[in-house]
């Protein structure tokens, strides 16, 4: 790789650590707007690639609404410690998207594609709302540290695909991982993202910061690089439908927003899911 592209990634990865880890310590709020404003982004980087620029205006714009409102409320509602009967509200936003849906008249396709404008509600909304959980500690309190360690086994799983699959990975009788889906992933980049993942949960435990055993932070390792992985090719398998290289270009050196989250998307939440079925929050 060029080294301009590669001084490109790196600020860009420097970028999105500087913004979580700031917005998350500023203040809930501040963090839950950054989650917001990512997912509204990553929305719209889906229906760019799906129905592409300037079609269906109203039921995209009703669609974000919806799917970024629902989140706000989710978080709203554990923050303040309200009953999650306040997601009740987005349901008026539910029937307004389903209206436009049903009433779109665009020309500019043939079809209003029901399954695009829904689509991101079941792969996007969800991850975010259940990662936003991992936010707040086992007396409903806001404490952002257990997510943050998590996002650092994320980053450091992709950092450690990346070095060794460009190392060794890209050889010429080097194995690769899906070659249909995504020819560059291969398994030395797998047998990196393991490396790398286990050493810095084994770094977090012995800091000292948390106190659950090292067991549990070894199998939320192993969970980041499996599901990282598969939100990786889920991901690509989605850029390969719609014969795209990029979902975007909004993150220096990475594409788009979910280019770069591809594999917190599947990973966060199953972490997620197991810290609260071992009652660590």
């Amino acid at each position: 790789m060029a080294k301009s592209s590669l001084l490109y990634r790196t600020l860009g990865a420097v970028l999105l650590v500087v913004a979580v880890f700031g917005c998350a310590l500023l203040h809930p709020l501040c963090f839950a707007a950054l989650f917001a404003v990512a997912l509204t982004l990553m929305t719209n980087e889906f229906y760019r690639m799906a129905l592409g620029r300037g079609t269906h205006t109203v039921s995209r714009v009703l669609a974000m609404c919806l799917i970024t409102g629902t989140f706000l409320l989710s978080f709203l509602a554990k923050y303040y410690h309200l009953g999650l009967h306040y997601l009740l509200y987005a349901f008026p936003l539910l029937l307004a998207v389903l209206t436009a849906v049903l009433l779109d008249k665009s020309e500019r396709i043939e079809r209003l594609p029901a399954q695009d404008i829904c689509f991101p509600m079941v792969y996007l909304l969800p991850s975010f709302v259940i990662s936003s959980l991992l936010l707040f500690d086992r007396s409903g309190e806001y404490s952002p540290y257990l997510f943050l360690a998590v996002m650092v086994l994320v980053w450091m799983s992709d950092v450690g695909a990346y070095a060794l699959g460009m190392a060794f990975g890209q050889r010429e009788n080097s194995r690769k991982l899906a070659p249909q889906i995504s020819p560059k992933k291969s398994w030395a980049g797998v047998a990196g993202a393991l490396l790398f993942t286990f050493v810095t949960a084994a770094v977090i435990y012995f800091t000292g910061i948390f106190d659950f055993p090292m067991w549990k932070w070894q199998v939320a390792a192993a969970i980041v690089v499996v599901l990282g992985i598969l939100g990786d090719l889920f991901e690509s398998l989605i850029k390969r439908h719609y014969a795209l290289k990029d979902a975007g270009s909004i993150v220096i050196g990475h594409g788009g927003l979910l280019d770069r989250f591809d594999a917190a998307l599947f990973a966060i939440p199953a972490v997620t899911i197991f810290f609260i079925i071992t009652e660590v929050i």
